[in-house]
């Protein structure tokens, strides 16, 4: 504003010293007051250019000291947009560490998927399995409620084959006993044998040592 100030009062005072050069024309005496009047015009235009000058001084050193101050702020900013690029950078660096990591993880989901859809195709697998085993289960248990009623036959068998068993060892044991007795008879009946054997034979030759004797008579 002071500046603006300034630069008002220079044209008034070049307006001034036109007009005077034309009325110095017209009258001397009026050139002479006119003169005079400039002097002092020019006197009050360099006051005020003077003070003009301090004041632009003054501004000067005000904008030296605006421009220190802004330029302090600037190499604060600056400083702030280097922490700032520098924690882009790091944050950069994070968001391709965590896009890697949400990468690794996809991966790792897509190979889990694809475990269980081989889990499921198993787990059915083993379901068909089972059924198939439910089938033999029932399968089995028919054959051993058929095994079980044909046990209970041969066990009922099984008493009447030990009731004729036992009638046949009885046999057994009275047909022993009778040949037993039949063989210790005949034990005896042999050794009479023999020994009517002999005798026979002993009265054989003592009936034919007589009839040696008889006929050599």
């Amino acid at each position: 504003m002071k500046f603006a100030k300034a630069m008002t009062t220079l044209t008034i005072g070049v307006l001034m010293s036109l007009q005077t050069t034309a009325w110095a024309q017209n009258s001397a005496k009026e050139g002479l007051e006119r003169i005079k009047a400039n002097v002092n015009n020019s006197k009050t235009n360099l006051q005020e250019y003077e003070k003009n000058l301090k004041t632009v001084e003054g501004n000067i050193a005000e904008v030296g000291k605006a421009k220190s101050q802004v330029e302090g702020q600037q190499k604060q900013v600056l400083q702030q947009v280097e922490e700032n690029n520098q924690a882009m950078g790091r944050i950069g660096g994070q968001e391709k560490e965590i896009q890697q990591l949400i990468n690794d993880e996809k991966n790792k989901m897509t190979q889990e998927n694809q475990k269980i859809q081989e889990l499921e195709a198993m787990i059915a697998k083993i379901k068909d399995n089972q059924k198939k085993r439910e089938m033999n289960i029932n399968d089995y248990q028919l054959q051993l409620t058929q095994l079980q009623e044909e046990k209970k036959i041969w066990s009922s068998r099984a008493g009447t084959l030990k009731e004729q068993n036992d009638q046949v060892n009885q046999k057994l044991r009275s047909l022993a006993s009778e040949e037993n007795e039949w063989k210790a008879k005949q034990k005896g009946y042999q050794g009479e044998v023999k020994r009517w054997s002999k005798e026979v034979e002993r009265q054989q030759k003592l009936s034919d040592s007589y009839n040696s004797l008889a006929e050599v008579k």
